[in-house]
């Protein structure tokens, strides 16, 4: 006997019904497809018992008995059946003298399809639960760690997939965060590390989700786990292969500013701290594999795929900094001495290219600072809306320059100051106490000066209504945020959908600010508009 969750009885018994009444049904569910059993003289002892005793070793769960019906003979044989077979369900059908055998097998037809939608929501039922409780957090900063943390407390099951080396995101960059002036890895790493070693959380990094599938409380996620060339499990993280690498490379986690080794640890507090190596610049000398004690080297490693059953999704893929290079007029790539702000914030921390030494790119002190704000914001040419943390981070950069250089000048051009927050109309104040100078109106361009090589800031003076010119020793673009290109392939019935930006949408702004369009993803962070990390976490 076939081992089917369903099973069909035509009973062939010339006292109760016509031969060619069975044969008729029988050949109608035949084009169909449906498999049968054709039983002579069904409720006769010898054969009822024999049917019992081949049923009772097949996974049969539900029994339609085509027959004189349940009128006759069926209360005996359900009675018998349900006792030797615990937990099946029967369903009668009389065939009696009725000549129509196309309703007998429409009713046949749609009963095994009703199992069928019944079974598999079963099924469905079951796989959802084992993953309901299973959330996949999609992108390593503050926020994707804050989330994974809650969640694992709460007792979910919590696999955090982040696409670089370490999690941190571009908090781990900043030197300190406002409006507290808190060290910003200080506070950080405790969380890194806590995520790391947490018995709900599996991290997988360097990862990127390529596929999502399924439905809600049942996704279907394909995750590349893409190579480090170093064995995690035996890399203690002791930077001997970093030592004796010759190659040297532009370091991507400090935006440039500083060369690092071919294979190489991103920071100090890195989570997880283990090498990886930067497999293009590689020039396998196989210096690394001799001088590595625990044998980690896997120069040969392939990017490998990951399928994974959750039950929700959150997407805290972040957004990322404005490339000013299409401002031309500021001649950000041009002058050495225009920067980024993300960019004066490696330069100030004492982890950061300098060793948290001010200086111009010549090297010398950095005195007189300028703060150009909007720059990738608030902008009909590039991008209209307003990034929200631009204004309060430029206020505590300004202080923490004067902090670098108690008697230096520090100076921030401004469409508007936005600093809504607590504490952060507190920074304002505090940093106008200092001495910080806040002129409005946009620059129109930078130049740089042929002999001096400062940039020279030309902008027109709104409160004066004169144009003037300011000579700097360093001028800091304050860079809006842009949302995150990823590349991930929605095989459901409705997407994540983006606004106008190209930020994710929100179901609802007011009372659904978290939820996407699909039912179980959910948005945390700026991956749906621009925000400061005090209204991530």
């Amino acid at each position: 006997m076939p081992k089917t969750s369903t099973q069909i009885v035509l009973c062939d018994c010339p006292d109760h019904h016509a031969g060619e009444l069975v044969s008729a049904v029988g050949n109608i569910l035949s084009d169909h497809g449906v498999n049968f059993r054709c039983v002579k003289e069904f409720c006769k002892l010898e054969v009822f018992s024999r049917f019992v005793s081949e049923l009772k070793h097949t996974k049969v769960d539900n029994l339609l008995i085509a027959g004189c019906g349940y009128e006759i003979a069926g209360e005996f044989l359900e009675r018998i059946l349900k006792h030797e077979i615990p937990g099946l369900e029967i369903v009668w059908e009389k065939l009696g003298t009725n000549k129509d055998a196309f309703s007998i097998s429409a009713k046949i037809l749609a009963w095994q399809s009703m199992v069928k939608r019944k079974t598999k929501k079963k099924a469905d039922k079951k796989r959802r639960k084992k993953t309901e409780k299973r959330v996949l957090v999609i992108g390593g900063g503050v926020g994707g760690c804050q989330v994974a943390l809650d969640l694992a407390d709460g007792g979910y099951e919590v696999i955090l997939v982040e696409k670089t080396l370490s999690l941190g995101g571009n908090m781990a960059k900043l030197d300190k965060t406002f409006p507290t002036l808190d060290c910003s890895i200080c506070i950080l790493g405790p969380r890194l590390v806590e995520v790391a070693s947490h018995p709900n959380i599996e991290l997988l990094t360097p990862a990127e989700v390529t596929e999502v599938s399924g439905e809600p409380g049942n996704y279907r996620v394909r995750v590349i786990l893409w190579p480090r060339f170093v064995d995690m499990t035996r890399c203690s993280g002791c930077g001997k292969c970093a030592e004796v690498c010759p190659i040297v490379i532009p370091s991507e986690w400090n935006l440039d500013l500083k060369p690092i080794k071919a294979i190489h640890i991103n920071f100090e507090q890195a989570v997880p701290l283990r090498s990886a190596i930067t497999k293009e610049y590689c020039v396998e000398c196989k210096l690394c594999e001799k001088v590595c004690e625990r044998e980690a080297i896997c120069l040969n490693d392939k990017p490998t795929e990951k399928v994974l059953q959750v039950g929700s999704i959150v997407l805290a893929t972040g957004a990322r900094p404005y490339s000013p290079i299409s401002y031309g007029a500021y001649g950000y790539r041009y002058i050495p001495a225009v920067i980024t702000n993300i960019e004066f914030e490696r330069l100030v921390c004492a982890t950061g290219p300098t060793g948290g030494s001010l200086i111009t790119p010549e090297g010398a002190p950095a005195r007189t600072i300028a703060f150009i704000q909007c720059v990738g914001s608030r902008n009909e040419r590039y991008n209209r809306y307003c990034s929200g943390y631009c204004c309060t981070a430029s206020i505590k950069e300004a202080i923490l320059a004067l902090e670098h250089e108690p008697y230096g000048h520090v100076t921030i051009f401004y469409n508007d100051i936005r600093t809504a927050g607590k504490g952060f109309e507190e920074l304002y104040q505090r940093a106008l106490d200092k001495g910080v100078r806040f002129i409005k109106g946009i620059p129109s361009k930078v130049e740089e000066d042929p002999y001096t090589k400062q940039p020279i800031i030309h902008y027109y003076d709104m409160k004066s209504g004169k144009r003037e010119k300011l000579s700097v020793d360093l001028a800091v673009l304050a860079v809006g945020l842009v949302p995150e290109q990823l590349d991930i392939k929605w095989n459901v019935k409705i997407k994540p959908a983006a606004d106008g930006y190209g930020f994710y949408r929100e179901r609802e702004k007011t009372l659904h600010s978290l939820k996407s369009d699909l039912t179980g993803v959910f948005f945390l962070g700026t991956c749906h508009g621009p925000r400061d990390i005090t209204q991530t976490v």
